[in-house]
């Protein structure tokens, strides 16, 4: 019998993991220069969805800037500190989604490697996008929050809710 530990696991695996591996794979599938807007907005997408099952509430209309904000800690601290000095929600999200096409003043980088930047900076007045190190980071952020999942009860049922599971919570093969 697993123990909670790996029941939580084998629950968010069954209920998420497809989805999230499909996000991963559009992610790295975008990643070149000709699709770097398509990767930077998946990304920027996807925060929120993370933040959506953090929240409870993925798929809730009005929820996106609660649900997009929700996941910043898991990125790090430095992505809540530049979302209170420049809403990243309105000047990252929403500009890729609504607008399609980016400011003079906005830049998305693809390298080759990652480096040791943040996935978004802004520098005089300029906002980059370093798509190798926003997804390192967001990455992160996953394993950060399942480890999360484990320890909070609260935040496995705003899961549960958010994905709309139903019955009982035991992963298949365990029943």
């Amino acid at each position: 019998m697993p123990n909670k530990e790996e029941n939580t696991i084998l629950i968010f695996n069954q209920y998420f993991g497809h989805q999230l591996s499909w996000m991963y794979a559009g992610i790295e599938n975008t990643m070149k220069k000709e699709s770097a807007h398509s990767c930077a907005l998946l990304l920027s997408t996807y925060t929120e969805v993370l933040g959506g099952l953090i929240t409870g509430n993925l798929r809730e209309r009005g929820e996106e800037r609660k649900n997009f904000v929700a996941f910043l800690p898991y990125l790090g601290d430095y992505y809540v500190e530049l979302h209170k000095k420049l809403d990243l929600y309105s000047t990252v999200r929403s500009k890729f989604v609504h607008e399609f096409s980016l400011r003079p003043s906005y830049v998305i980088w693809v390298n080759e490697k990652t480096t040791d930047k943040k996935g978004i900076e802004s520098i005089n007045d300029h906002l980059n996008f370093n798509i190798l190190e926003y997804y390192r980071d967001f990455k992160k952020g996953v394993e950060n929050y399942k480890k999360d999942l484990v320890n909070s009860g609260e935040l496995f049922a705003h899961f549960i809710h958010a994905l709309a599971i139903r019955g009982s919570h035991q992963p298949k093969g365990n029943r």
